[in-house]
């Protein structure tokens, strides 16, 4: 079988290298195309001639999907596939024109098998996690256990992306060393996830220390210009604290590399920060949301402390390990006041990079359906709704939206400055112009820049794709396009 993913996005996507790695396995032929470095992605689809398409989506991306799916429909006769949180938490997506077939949840098992009947021609009607559309007909399969045991799973074929120069300028491997949250974010579908798997298995799974170190060592001798390792699981030290004492131990003996990871405040403790400094650690993310206790626990329900925030970040301080929080805007029940109070908290911790976004409500949520109840959000509001970036604008109805909008344009700088509160809430009255965007678009890069180990000149081409993928699309498809 000949399968092609398509993204949008100029980054590496961990599933998407997985599941390649997978696909291949079973001899399928796969490949990869990225929408945003593509100057005529139509003319490789049609080269390429695949048999199945398949796209990996969040509700962000559905006028995107939607744009570039229905465009391949018209001259394509492949079976077009949809998989990720979209699809997952919005299943309906199947009655749509342009989707055949989506997958919900996991998918390396349903892909794999839905690639395996398709070459021999067998029914496909009834694979579990699938919806599957044939003849007029749409068969709805339940999702089937998670994957226990993740050390069975073949490692991630890391040359997807190597048609794309840019890729190789980075420096930095994506890792995942396990898989599951336990949290109940209001703003995240973890909780909802967690739903759909009750009784399919254990939540919170990791591999082997030795199976993860085993594929760094491979990384390494194979990508050459690998020097730093970003692990993106949600919360790298949940579950066992033996697995983490193993992997700094191993990590420290066998890899030797820089490497970042995202916490929690309330799990992290000096003990641990010190094992994982020893090990290599040199950045850590940890999740402020709102410094307002209210907005934070009763609407966002973090279930973390502002003495848990700050002692995690002084600990983290102390170690002289890089740290980035990460904050949102934009709330129900947000006014300047609280947005300024996260403001401070975060200029006071002085983190190396500030990151803030503003709310994305994403439909399906507690947090989007708490908006809705409170009549914060317009009717008919739904994924379709959202930007394709949450750094453009607050969808919620809230006084001030404007000065909210700046402070968030301005976070990372004023972090970077040390600027008052005071003298903030003064310049953000201003009316919102182009020099706060581009403060923001710099200070943006340079902090990414400095937590990840990229290179400038990943980030100057990156941004020289991104401006002529505007270029391209702009006024093309229903999709808006933003920087």
């Amino acid at each position: 079988m000949r399968i092609l993913f398509i993204q949008k996005d100029i980054f590496e996507s961990y599933g998407v290298m997985l599941l390649t790695a997978v696909l291949r396995k079973e001899g399928h032929r796969v490949k990869v195309l990225v929408d945003a470095i593509e100057p005529d992605i139509m003319s490789k689809i049609r080269k390429e001639e695949p048999d199945v398409i398949a796209f990996s989506v969040t509700s962000a991306r559905y006028s995107w999907l939607k744009g570039i799916a229905s465009e391949i429909k018209h001259f394509s006769k492949a079976k077009i596939v949809v998989g990720g949180p979209h699809p997952t938490f919005f299943p309906e997506l199947i009655n749509e024109d342009f989707v055949d077939i989506i997958c919900m949840g996991e998918g390396e098992v349903a892909l794999s098998e839905l690639a395996k009947r398709l070459e021999a021609g067998a029914d496909i009607s009834d694979i579990k996690n699938l919806h599957v559309k044939e003849n007029g007909a749409i068969y709805k399969n339940e999702v089937g256990n998670l994957i226990e045991d993740l050390d069975s799973l073949p490692y991630a074929a890391r040359d997807a992306y190597d048609a794309y120069p840019l890729f190789g300028m980075q420096g930095t491997s994506i890792m995942l060393s396990g898989r599951g949250c336990p949290y109940r974010c209001a703003f995240c579908f973890n909780k909802k996830y967690n739903e759909l798997y009750k009784g399919k298995g254990k939540l919170i799974r990791k591999r082997t220390v030795s199976n993860l170190i085993k594929e760094m060592k491979l990384i390494l001798e194979e990508k050459k210009h690998v020097n730093y390792f970003l692990f993106h699981d949600d919360t790298f030290i949940v579950g066992s604290p033996q697995w983490v004492d193993e992997f700094c131990v191993e990590y420290k003996k066998y890899i030797s590399k820089p490497f970042g990871i995202n916490a929690r405040a309330d799990l992290i403790n000096e003990d641990i920060i010190e094992k994982l400094k020893t090990a290599g650690c040199s950045s850590v993310r940890i999740g402020i949301e709102n410094a307002n206790p209210y907005i934070r626990e009763t609407l966002l329900k973090k279930g973390i402390t502002n003495e848990e925030i700050l002692n995690a970040a002084k600990v983290i301080k102390k170690y002289k390990i890089k740290l980035q929080l990460f904050n949102i805007l934009g709330s129900p029940g947000e006014t300047v006041d609280t947005a300024l109070e996260t403001y401070e908290m975060s200029r006071q911790i002085h983190p190396e990079h500030a990151w803030c976004s503003l709310l994305a409500p994403y439909p399906g949520t507690e947090i989007a359906e708490l908006s809705l109840e409170k009549g914060l959000l317009p009717k008919g509001y739904n994924f379709s709704s959202l930007e394709n970036s949450y750094f453009d604008s607050i969808p919620l109805s809230m006084e001030n939206k404007n000065q909210i909008i700046n402070l968030q344009k301005l976070f990372q700088a004023g972090n970077l400055l040390r600027i008052p509160t005071s003298l903030m809430r003064l310049v953000i009255k201003l009316p919102p112009n182009t020099l706060f965007e581009q403060i923001f678009k710099i200070n943006y890069a340079l902090a990414v820049k400095r937590m990840d180990n990229l290179s400038l000149q990943y980030l100057i081409k990156a941004a020289s794709f991104s401006k002529d993928y505007i270029k391209r699309r702009t006024g093309h498809g229903p999709d808006k396009i933003a920087e």
